[in-house]
This record gives structure tokens, sequence and C-alpha cells, in this order.
């Protein structure tokens, strides 16, 4: 009875034995499974990060089909229309959107290239009534004088930012110069028929720039405003996140590819801003933007930049002293916080060296990781990045971006305090202080081609 009792005892402790390793075997098997599970779910191929890329491309797909169907139907527009109350340009469809249809939201139009621009408007009761051109849109002496009055009309309407931000009131005038040799001259210093026929410096003759001009202002007459560039300029083909699209970005002066054999300039989201170019060459490639013969398109005019800015004071939530002082809570400058919702998002960093205390350009462009937008994010230190166009929402104002930094932004306009740097750059950059605001002027050798410097076209 007694062995009985023990065999049965030894039996029973044998089957404890398999249950515990039974046990362990099946917390290890759900350990793993558990592993394999959450690398399903959130690893590089994992299936929450597939959805992600899936939504994504879908939300890529959506918008591309929607900018072809405005491409378009701007394609089909053979003439102009009236829309809200905005004449729209031959080649060009209204986008309709919610938040982008009327003057006061930042009017949008795409163009059949699928460019954007946006309306600036000038109040036509700012201006002299009644007035009448002997060549209504080319240039003619007969009209000067009628022309310098809508000036001075433009000049008193946005006499705050004429003279740039505040500290940098100077004897500043709009007019055409060129690079002689070593020497700048302007209309009143040019002796020889040669030297009005140079293009060294905004890129105009002297009669190319006198004809855009007039053409500039009577269009600002007629139409009571322009169009300018939704976006600085970028280079055509950078809007993806794929490497063909960063290594088109220009990313030296020296190694730089000629714009004659380059890309074309766009005004797109997600594009790499068209920099290490001269004065002269963002020219060429505004003047290629036009969508219409009718139309011009070109760099602003220093009356331009200055309209823009009182088209902001008066329209957006912004006042004089976001424009005119500091314009940190809505521009892309050091030691500012820049949230990055695109997500095709690219950056482009700037370092400096302590040897020869100058700043260069990383030679790089990359795609932006949530790490890196988190970091541009909450930036505190000097950091000068360089972003893609439309990166942030938060430099879109009346749905123009990156009006105030993110690059200088070359204009037509003579900067007559500096006979060293004449071209008078706008808008402050990514490598500015925090204090920098929209209306800055910049002085900049026409001729040197930087990473701080890109362009905005304007049409008319």
């Amino acid at each position: 009875m007694k062995k009985k009792k023990l065999q049965t005892k030894t039996k029973i402790n044998k089957n404890q034995g398999i249950t515990l390793i039974a046990l362990v075997i099946t917390i290890i098997v759900l350990l793993i499974l558990a592993a394999v599970s959450i690398a399903t779910l959130t690893g590089d191929n994992g299936i929450l990060t597939k959805a992600q890329t899936a939504k994504e491309k879908n939300d890529a797909a959506e918008k591309e089909e929607t900018q072809k169907l405005l491409q378009a139907e701007a394609n089909m527009s053979f003439e102009e229309i009236e829309y809200n109350g905005v004449t729209i340009p031959a080649g060009m469809a209204p986008t309709r959107k919610e938040g982008e249809s009327t003057v006061n939201e930042g009017l949008v139009a795409v163009d059949k290239n699928g460019n954007e621009w946006v309306w600036i408007e000038v109040p036509k009761s700012i201006m002299p009534a009644d007035l009448t051109f002997a060549n209504e849109t080319g240039y003619s002496e007969d009209d000067k004088t009628n022309c310098d009055s809508i000036t001075t009309a433009l000049k008193t309407y946005a006499k705050s930012y004429t003279e740039g931000s505040k500290g940098q009131e100077r004897n500043w005038t709009d007019e055409w110069y060129a690079k002689d040799g070593e020497s700048y001259i302007t209309e009143k210093t040019a002796t020889t028929e040669t030297q009005k026929e140079l293009k060294t410096g905004c890129g105009l003759t002297l009669n190319e720039y006198k004809e855009t001009y007039q053409k500039m202002i009577k269009s600002v007459y007629k139409n009571g405003g322009f169009w300018i560039g939704r976006y600085e300029a970028g280079i055509k083909g950078t809007t993806g996140a794929d490497e063909e699209s960063l290594k088109l970005g220009r990313t030296g002066s020296s190694t730089r590819i000629d714009i004659s054999t380059s890309s074309k300039a766009i005004s797109q989201k997600d594009a790499i801003p068209y920099n290490f170019v001269t004065c002269s060459e963002a020219q060429k490639l505004a003047n290629e933007m036009a969508p219409d013969s009718s139309k011009t398109s070109s760099l602003l005019f220093g009356i331009q930049w200055d309209l823009v800015c009182k088209y902001l004071e008066v329209k957006s939530d912004l006042n004089e002293t976001d424009i005119n002082t500091n314009s940190n809570k809505w521009g892309n400058y050091c030691n500012v916080e820049i949230p990055i919702e695109s997500s095709n998002a690219k950056s482009g960093y700037v370092y400096y060296n302590n040897s020869d205390k100058n700043y260069y350009f990383s030679n790089k462009w990359t795609k932006m990781t949530e790490l890196t937008k988190q970091a541009i994010t909450d930036r505190t230190v000097d950091n000068c990045i360089l972003l893609s166009t439309g990166a942030s929402e938060k430099t879109k104002i009346l749905n123009i971006y990156d009006f105030a930094g993110n690059e200088w932004e070359r204009t037509l306009e003579h900067a007559t305090a500096r006979a060293d740097s004449p071209c008078s750059c706008r808008g402050g950059n990514f490598n500015g202080g925090s204090s920098t605001s929209a209306s800055d002027r910049g002085h900049v050798d026409p001729t040197v081609a930087l990473c701080f410097f890109s362009f905005r076209p304007a049409l008319y």
C-alpha cells in the first residue's frame, strides 16, 4: 500500500515538471509572436508604416490629379476671365479652393505649367483718376509723366516699406544699373550706347528696363494689382523626395550648371529653391515663367515688393511691426521655431567655418525625417537651415509662402546706398537673425551667386 502511494506521488511530480516546461515554452513563443507582431506593425516595412506611406502616396496622387485638372483648365483658357472681381490672365485658372478664392483670403491661380500665383491688390482709389496712355501696354516717352504720377501714388501708399525696415532709412531709388568692368553705371552715368546695352546688372538693358517698368505700372493702374509667385522660385524636377529630385538641388557656384542648360524655374510647393544664380540669371529665369505672351514675368521691382508688404498689412492679421520691424513669427530665420508639415519637405544645412569666419552650404539636400522636423521645430540655438518651398504653414500669409526669410529674394532694384553692392535683395534669409523683417533690404554684387539668394517672379 505504501509502495503504491509512493508511485502515485512520483507520477504527480513528473506531470508538474512537464507543465512548467510547457508554460515557459508558451511564454517564449508568445514573446516571439509579440516581437514579430510589433515588427510587422511598426517596422520599416510594417503594416502601420506601409499604411502611412500609402496614405501619403494617395494624398500626393490626389494633389497631383487636382493640379493636372487645373493645368488642363488653364491650358484651355485662351482669353482673360473675370473671377471674384479679378482679371485672370489667359493661360491661368483660379484654384477655387476654400480659402484661396478671394482677394481678402489671397486669391490663388494656377497656370498651364503648374505654377501657382497670388493676386496682390492695389486699391484703384489711391491712384490718380482718368489717365490715358499713348501706348496702353508698351513704352512711350509721351506716357512718362502719367507713369511717374502713378509711381508717386504707389510710393505714398506703401511709404512705410519703401525705405526698408526700421533703421534702414536711406536714399533708395528704383533705377536701372549695370556692371561695366569693375564699375557700376546707371542711366545718368551711362555715356555710350554700348554701356546702355549691358545686362550685367539686373539682367535688362536700359531700354528693356524702362519698357518693363512702364508695362508693370500701366498694368497695375488698369487691373488694380499684379501677381507674384506663391512660392520662392524653385528648380523644376525637385518637388519629389526621391534621390533624383535631391540631386538637382544646386549646391555651389563654381560647380553649378549654367542656367541655359539646367532646369527651368517653377513656383510650386516642395521645390528646392533656385539659388546660386546671379541677378541677370534670376531675371532670365523669371522672364521665362509667363504662361502667355500677352503677359510679362520678371523679378519684382522694388515698388512691387513694398506693395506686397502693404497688402499683407491691410488684408492679413499682421501689423506694420510684424512686417517692418520683426517678422520672426512668420519667417524662417536663425533661432526661430519652424513646424514642418509637408511630407515632401527637404532641407539644406549651412555651417560656420571658425577658421575663416564664413558660412558654407553643406553641399547636400536631404529629405526630412520626423526627427529632423522636430529638431527644426524646437530649435533654440543658432541654427541655419534652408527649407524647400512651402515646407511650413507658419510661413504662409494670405497664401504667400516664405515672403519673410528662407532666402533673400533678388529684385530689379538698384540700392543706391551701396555703390559696391547695388543689387537690392529683400525679405531676409535663413542665415539672418531672429529680429529680421520682411521689408529688409540686403545688398549684394549682382554677379555673385550664393546659397543665400534666390528670387520670386512677378506677373503683370
